[in-house]
């Protein structure tokens, strides 16, 4: 490497972006990224937010439909970021939240940072899905 360290791409162990620290745009371009990130991952808390359960490390902290603004702002957050890093279409759920009851669950860590998103709907009615015709079925 004829002493320079920083030759090549190297991948953030926080934020996961990949990027060039040799390069000064690109440091300037994660570092950008990597607040962006964690003020979307940051969650305070809030004066009457739905604790589910506590644990050593953080809780859980349960957001419905009919929470306050603030709360529903950051489910949103949350589920969008987590929505792109998974693939998903932006806004799939976007319109239809009004008409559903989505419930989101947060898992909060003693240091205020959103690490898990579960979001569930209920479901009144389902349909049965039959396996293809010649699938064995797992042991």
């Amino acid at each position: 490497d004829a002493g320079q360290r920083q030759w090549g791409a190297a991948q953030c162990g926080s934020c996961g972006m990949l990027y060039a620290p040799g390069s000064a745009e690109d440091r300037l371009q994660h570092l950008r990224h990597h607040r962006r990130l964690r003020r979307r991952l940051r969650c305070p808390g809030w004066k009457r937010e739905r604790v589910v359960a506590e644990f050593w490390d953080g809780k859980i902290v349960l957001i419905l439909p009919g929470d306050p603004k603030y709360a529903l702002r950051k489910a949103e957050e949350v589920r969008e970021l987590v929505d792109s890093e998974l693939g998903f279409q932006q806004g799939a759920l976007r319109g239809a939240e009004n008409s559903r009851d989505y419930r989101s669950y947060l898992f909060v860590s003693a240091g205020s940072s959103v690490l898990g998103c579960l979001v569930a709907e209920a479901v009144s009615q389902a349909f049965r899905v039959l396996p293809e015709p010649g699938w064995a079925p797992l042991p």
